[in-house]
């Protein structure tokens, strides 16, 4: 497999093979209601401030993203995005200081998604990290995702599926 240099291509690949990226597709109205449970949870104003998120209809676009909308933070959702997951990698953006896909992004995602989705949604996506080399923030800073112990055969496995397709493309 190539190697993916950058942080953001690292997640984004994660992501993918985590198998968590996609789930039952909600309304609008559903989106902000998510939306605002989240943010409302006692742990994430603790933990990441009080933030007020508006969810805008994002037809027209191909991509979800985080954004602002009359000074306020919003995010934009098309109608293939609006998934509980897609919608807690959004929240990530304005949580973690909006800036990218850094550590302290992945790591804001990993801890939404453990907490509103459950562990084994987290355990899949933080294999996904581990096998992806994807950063997170450790006690000293950027450091690689630990891999869970309920996620050690399946990181096995995708190492093995990596090596096969290399020797595919090697020929």
């Amino acid at each position: 497999m190539t190697k993916i240099k950058d942080q953001a291509g690292r997640l984004y690949t994660a992501e993918n093979i985590s198998g968590i990226k996609y789930g039952e597709s909600l309304t609008l109205k559903e989106c902000q209601k998510f939306v605002d449970k989240v943010t409302a949870r006692k742990y994430v104003i603790e933990n990441y401030g009080n933030s007020t998120i508006m969810v805008l209809d994002g037809r027209g676009r191909r991509k979800a993203c985080a954004t602002y909308y009359n000074g306020n933070k919003a995010i934009k959702l098309p109608r293939w995005a609006r998934t509980k997951y897609v919608i807690l990698h959004e929240i990530a953006h304005h949580l973690s200081g909006g800036d990218g896909h850094k550590a302290e992004f992945a790591s804001c995602l990993l801890d939404l998604v453990r907490h509103f989705l459950g562990k084994e949604s987290a355990d899949a996506l933080q294999g996904a990290y581990y096998h992806k080399s994807v950063k997170v923030v450790g006690k000293n800073g950027a450091t690689k995702a630990r891999c869970p112990q309920s996620r050690r055969d399946w990181v096995e496995a995708q190492k093995l599926k990596d090596q096969e397709l290399l020797e595919i493309l090697k020929r």
